[in-house]
């Protein structure tokens, strides 16, 4: 097989089948339309004799158009690929069925060839092999050659990563993807891109749904019934009519429940008058009808629970297999953090209601296609094309990583930071030495005193300066915190995008506020890229810690002691010093400096207005270097962070590479 082949997936589905071609090297996957100016194709087929088997809409056209006299030689035969497994007649229809699908596709044009293409047949994750085996055997026979299985919940999630709609590291979490269609419930908990658990039922499906609203047609219209034996329509009207109808209410349901509907069931009649109340009293009382057996029959199979005659709730039915299933799954070490809907019957709203309600999820969390009813034969179409562009993009993002992080992320981070540290800078000079120093040294100016004395009154201010410190603080954390992390998120996202990827929404949060507590250390740690958040209250609680070390000592530089403010006391001693010596001489004067009761006429020609600007200008300085000097590790912290995430890219990434 050539290497550049093309991919054919099948979903074949009980109600439609979905045909897509992709090429395997890009990531352009086209339906396959049949005729009818839409995706897919009813999985129907119409038996006529004396000529060759109708399918799709051609055979429910063909059999809903034809007169009484030709319907007593044709055979309508829909809803059997959930039975192929379990009954040879159904098996039959299936490899009839396929099989005319090529036929068909040769003469309109259409390049199916799949001797020459990789043939991808999506399976439900709960079928075992004896469905696998005759599905497989099924393709080859109709000659679709030797096929791949690949499970139905893996082509879902692989359409919504390829549409972005959440990460590759994200689909390495939980991911539970609900395949409710027209003949089967499927559960499957994904984990790693691997199905981790599956369950549901195979016997719970779309059909039974069919079945009901056929009932509800017969009650208001009971007359008619002899009029669909005598004209041969009973196949149509239960498996086409009233399915369509069910569709019909459910879609208008999912768009408002206070509706009243009304549909035809072709020319025998009209359902009226179906509101959701009448539709989930009915569905929790149901109970198999004649012409579900009828059915069951024809096509050679028995369900037991069905064939026991008893009532049966069929939204209770669905709620506790999704339990059942749940409950048997360790949720500490698979936690569920997205949901996707699939298939036909998971538009119904009390798919959404039960799902939000048993997880206790947003409906954010809950996904569907725009296109359900193709979003698993376009997943399955584009994993060859997929994990080629995986593989490309893999390699690139480990190879510009290290660019991207020094080239763009540092350069933003040190501006940020910088006009924050100038800020913050600011604050604690005009707070600090504005407020409190400089009225000290005015006054030791103007009054005289020790020296010890102007140190020990400078120090109060520095000690009684840690709450006005700490608001500092938590008034420009919430600016830096908003600033800094929504812009490196936009720059990283941005970055990520050009690669078709996304950044994970748990990456996205804004995490836990943070502010300046007693210890000024104790922090909460947000997980992911919602540490960002938490990576710049350490550069804060630093910011908070760094400013108290140097205005008052203990490491670095201790602008109280023997910083700016330090060194204009220090004048001062000198002055003093001087002015002793010529008295005591220099030793004493050394010894009397800090204890002499300083004039004020000394003290005015020492502190001056200059040197106290000085001074001031040299403390501020100093502050904002040293905070600026924090920046670069803050620029790591947050490197190491982008890189952090941008591997579990490039894991996930390889995960799908090797699907």
């Amino acid at each position: 097989m050539s290497e550049q082949a093309n991919t054919i997936a099948v979903d074949f589905g009980t109600t439609n089948s979905y045909f897509c071609k992709c090429p395997v090297d890009q990531l352009s996957p086209v339906g396959v339309d049949f005729g009818s100016g839409r995706d897919g194709i009813p999985t129907a087929i119409l038996y006529r004799e004396g000529k060759s088997p109708l399918i799709g809409n051609w055979a429910l056209h063909e059999y809903g158009e034809a007169t009484p006299e030709e319907r007593c030689t044709y055979q309508l035969r829909t809803q059997f690929k959930p039975d192929i497994a379990a009954g040879s007649i159904a098996s039959r229809h299936a490899e009839d069925f396929l099989m005319t699908v090529l036929l068909e596709a040769e003469k309109q044009h259409i390049a199916l060839m799949p001797d020459s293409c990789q043939v991808i047949f999506g399976v439900p994750s709960e079928s075992g092999p004896e469905f696998k085996q005759a599905l497989a055997a099924i393709a080859k026979a109709t000659g679709f050659g030797k096929i791949r299985t690949v499970d139905e919940p893996k082509g879902a999630l692989l359409y919504h990563l390829w549409h972005k709609d959440f990460s590759p590291s994200e689909a390495q979490q939980g991911v539970l993807v609900i395949d409710f269609g027209g003949g089967t419930c499927d559960f499957a908990l994904m984990r790693n891109l691997e199905v981790l658990h599956s369950w549901g039922d195979m016997e719970l499906g779309g059909r039974l749904f069919d079945d009901l609203f056929y009932q509800w047609f017969v009650d208001q219209n009971p007359e008619a019934v002899q009029a669909i034996e005598q004209a041969g329509d009973f196949y149509y009207v239960y498996a086409y009519l009233c399915r369509e109808a069910k569709e019909f209410f459910s879609m208008t349901m999912a768009r408002d429940r206070n509706e009243t509907v009304n549909k035809s069931i072709g020319r025998h009649g009209t359902l009226k008058g179906m509101t959701w109340q009448a539709f989930t009293e009915r569905a929790s009382v149901y109970q198999p009808s004649e012409a579900l057996n009828r059915y069951l029959e024809d096509v050679g199979i028995t369900i037991d629970r069905l064939s026991q005659g008893n009532r049966i709730d069929l939204l209770d039915w669905f709620k506790t297999c999704l339990k059942e299933g749940l409950a048997s799954v360790d949720a500490s070490t698979s936690p569920i953090s997205r949901v996707i809907l699939a298939g036909g019957s998971s538009q119904w709203p009390f798919v959404y209601d039960m799902v939000t309600e048993i997880l206790g999820l947003e409906g954010a969390h809950l996904m569907r296609s725009d296109r359900p009813f193709a979003a698993i034969s376009e997943g399955l179409a584009i994993l060859p094309a997929l994990q080629h562009s995986f593989d490309s993009i893999r390699t690139n993002l480990k190879k510009d990583l290290p660019a991207f992080c020094e080239e763009r992320i540092g350069p933003l981070v040190k501006k940020i930071t910088e006009t924050y540290a100038s800020e913050i800078a600011a604050d604690v000079t005009i707070e600090l030495f504005d407020g409190k120093i400089r009225p000290v040294l005015e006054d030791f100016k103007k009054e005289g005193g020790t020296v010890a004395s102007l140190r020990q009154r400078t120090a109060i201010e520095k000690d009684a300066f840690e709450t006005p410190l700490k608001a500092i603080i938590s008034q420009r954390a919430d600016l830096l915190k908003t600033g800094l992390t929504d812009k490196v998120r936009a720059e990283f996202s941005k970055w990520l995008a050009s690669y078709r990827l996304s950044v994970p929404e748990a990456s996205l949060s804004e995490g836990q506020g943070f502010s300046v507590d007693d210890s000024l250390l104790e922090r909460h740690m947000p997980d992911l890229y919602g540490d960002i958040v938490e990576t710049v209250g350490w550069f804060v609680v630093a910011i908070a810690t760094g400013i108290g070390a140097s205005v008052g000592g203990g490491g670095g530089v201790a602008l109280i002691t023997s910083g700016p403010i330090g060194w204009l006391i220090g004048a001062l001693a000198t002055g003093v010093v001087a002015v002793l010596a010529v008295s005591y001489g220099k030793t004493r004067a050394k010894q009397l400096a800090e204890s002499w009761v300083t004039p004020a006429w000394v003290a005015r020609r020492v502190l001056t207005d200059h040197k106290i600007a000085k001074a001031r200008e040299q403390f501020h300085t100093k502050i904002k270097e040293q905070l600026c000097a924090q920046c670069f590790t803050l620029y790591e912290a947050f490197k190491n962070r982008i890189s952090e995430i941008a591997e579990q890219q490039i894991e996930a990434l390889s995960e799908v590479t090797q699907l």
